[in-house]
């Protein structure tokens, strides 16, 4: 067997023949290029399968399996890795050229590390253009209290891990869609340091027909796993678990906000209780609070003029 590569790029395929020839193509752009890239379709009945089949490229390996879920498929793509480093990809987003050679760089300064992350822009139809910066490398002080009051550090497709962590934290939460990515991430982030860059690595397409665009009714797996965490670090300083609770909190109020922009009201009503003990996002849960009590056309009408929506 040939020398195994220093990164897999793990991409999970479900229908996504319209993005997936750009994600590839961004990946096999990139500057750094000691890689391969594993692709794992999830039981798609589009054309997607057959779009990565037109690269003529060694490095592209392409699994398939039926539909068993994101999760599942991310975790089918650790376990087929052949290098130590797993960089995420997903079908419907792209890459920066210098995307990978930044995570290497962060993973040569920070082998303590466990988690690796560069900064990532949204798009919808048109890929912004990241303004040229110098790039700053480093280990973030606190991942929850980033993730709590300041700018998501990175996204799933603009991250990296190491394998043998990974698959001992026990991958992605199976059977979950929705904050299964931030829940791997919280438990890598709750044993080893977290190191991230200033490049703008990744551009993550908002698909309105995607998962984004349906609201969460329930805790997701993410809050799950900070509530664990807190039941089990009770030794934890308080700043450290000030800084969890006010994650979880934040990541209510989103869904909350999300429910009620698309009128699920009881399920925002229970997002509002379990954010109820937030001291840092007083004011947003005030205003989720008022628009649970307003008709729907008012909560429209709010929404448009504020844009209301932690980010």
């Amino acid at each position: 067997m040939s020398q195994p590569p220093a990164i897999s790029v793990a991409i999970p395929l479900y229908n996504q023949a319209a993005f997936v020839s750009d994600a590839i193509a961004s990946a096999l752009g990139q500057s750094f290029a000691d890689f391969e890239i594993i692709v794992i379709d999830d039981g798609s009945t589009d054309q997607g399968p057959a779009r990565v089949q037109q690269f003529n490229d060694p490095r592209i390996v392409l699994k398939t399996q039926p539909n068993a879920g994101v999760a599942r498929a991310r975790n089918r793509a650790i376990s087929e890795a052949r290098a130590g480093l797993v960089a995420f990809l997903d079908a419907d987003d792209v890459w920066a050229p210098d995307h990978l050679q930044h995570l290497a760089e962060l993973s040569r300064r920070y082998p303590q590390a466990t988690l690796y992350g560069n900064r990532f822009i949204e798009f919808d139809r048109q890929i912004p253009r990241a303004l040229a910066h110098p790039v700053e490398h480093g280990l973030l002080e606190d991942y929850f209290a980033a993730c709590a009051y300041g700018t998501q550090p990175f996204f799933t497709s603009s991250c990296m891990v190491r394998r043998e962590a990974a698959l001992a934290a026990g991958g992605f939460p199976p059977d979950h869609s929705r904050g299964e990515d931030l829940a791997l991430w919280v438990k890598l982030a709750t044993a080893a340091p977290v190191a991230v860059s200033s490049y703008t690595g990744c551009y993550y397409r908002r698909n309105a027909s995607g998962l984004t665009s349906r609201p969460v009714l329930t805790p997701d797996i993410c809050m799950l796993t900070l509530k664990d965490l807190l039941a089990a670090h009770t030794d934890w300083p308080t700043a450290r678990r000030r800084s969890v609770g006010e994650y979880c909190n934040r990541i209510a109020l989103a869904h909350a906000l999300d429910c009620l922009r698309a009128g699920e009201v009881a399920a925002a009503r229970n997002f509002v209780k379990l954010a109820a003990k937030t001291s840092a996002f007083r004011t947003r849960w005030w205003q989720a609070r008022l628009l649970e009590c307003v008709p729907q056309f008012m909560r429209d009408l709010a929404f448009r003029v504020s844009g209301a929506r932690t980010p």
